[in-house]
């Protein structure tokens, strides 16, 4: 018979070893999650020309001459602009050939969204291997996404389409974070979801202490945009969750299914997430107009993606 002292002593050695090893695993995660707020500190801003634009944009008493004054120091955002109010989605009889011109033709809100966009290419443009997406993949599903949100948000009559624009462009910008850190605990995320039964999202947060959604709403927040936007990032794959905004959360929902759907931007997680039946009913959209948006959303964005590329 063992000595029931030894037995003990030894269950005693096993418990003080597991709490040791729970003790290093949520310092470990503790230091890892400080990694990680700190890369968020060193995303520079945007470029001084795109900030001075986007403040004379949000100041009512700016005009079209002021605005396009600053933007014309920018050849690139310049040639953008002009191309999109030369589109034939704008559909305007002549050519038009000054930034002010363009200017009164966008509006001042999709003009905010072009500078936006265009700011935020340089972010987006490169690899994203933690989500298995190659240099411009990302970019290219944001954009999608912000095109899609936008027509989504004329189809329900959404007050400002541009908002649905702006949060479907931000929407994964927290996949730019945690791209490193996924990548190397891929294995352990993709073991998690197919052992466990859970969603990459879970999955996610339970290895690294985030997922990709708060990551976006931390990015958000430092970049000063409104709380219906950090909603909207925040719950985009659960879009249940919000408060501030529903339709606007359940919009940016149903256009990342959408693009996810055309393939744009699928990555190693993009099928692992499904379309909630309650975002469409808060959006006052029926399951049988999915399809007809689906191929509504491609015509849409195909011009305009290739102006914003």
């Amino acid at each position: 018979m063992p000595d029931k002292k030894n037995v003990e002593r030894v269950k005693k050695l096993i418990e003080k070893r597991k709490l040791a090893q729970k003790k290093k695993g949520v310092e470990g995660k503790k230091d890892l999650i400080q990694k990680i707020l700190s890369d968020i500190d060193d995303i520079p801003p945007f470029s001084q020309i795109a900030t001075k634009a986007l403040k004379l944009i949000n100041n009512p008493k700016s005009s079209a001459v002021d605005i396009g004054r600053v933007i014309s120091y920018d050849q690139a955002l310049t040639a953008k602009v002009l191309r999109m109010a030369n589109s034939a989605y704008y559909g305007f009889p002549k050519e038009v050939t000054t930034v002010g011109e363009a200017i009164v033709i966008l509006g001042y809100d999709t003009l905010k969204s072009i500078v936006l966009a265009l700011s935020m290419r340089k972010f987006y443009d490169h690899p994203v291997k933690g989500y298995g997406l190659q240099k411009g993949e990302l970019w290219r599903h944001s954009v999608a996404c912000a095109l899609t949100a936008k027509f989504i948000g004329n189809h329900v009559n959404y007050s400002n389409p541009e908002e649905p624009f702006v949060a479907g462009l931000l929407h994964d910008v927290g996949k730019l974070i945690l791209s490193e850190y996924v990548k190397d605990e891929y294995e352990k995320i993709m073991n998690m979801v197919t052992l466990r039964n859970v969603t990459f999202l879970d999955a996610e947060k339970a290895i690294l202490g985030f997922d990709h959604q708060e990551m976006g709403v931390r990015v958000s927040e430092k970049w000063n945009f409104p709380d219906k936007i950090i909603e909207a990032i925040g719950f985009h794959h659960q879009p249940t969750g919000a408060e501030i905004d529903p339709l606007l959360t359940s919009i940016v929902h149903i256009a990342d299914f959408i693009c996810l759907s055309l393939g744009i931007g699928i990555g190693a997680d993009g099928m692992l997430y499904a379309l909630e039946g309650k975002a469409l009913e808060i959006a006052g959209i029926s399951s049988t107009e999915i399809d007809g948006l689906i191929s509504e959303s491609l015509e849409v964005t195909i011009e305009i993606d290739s102006i914003l590329s």
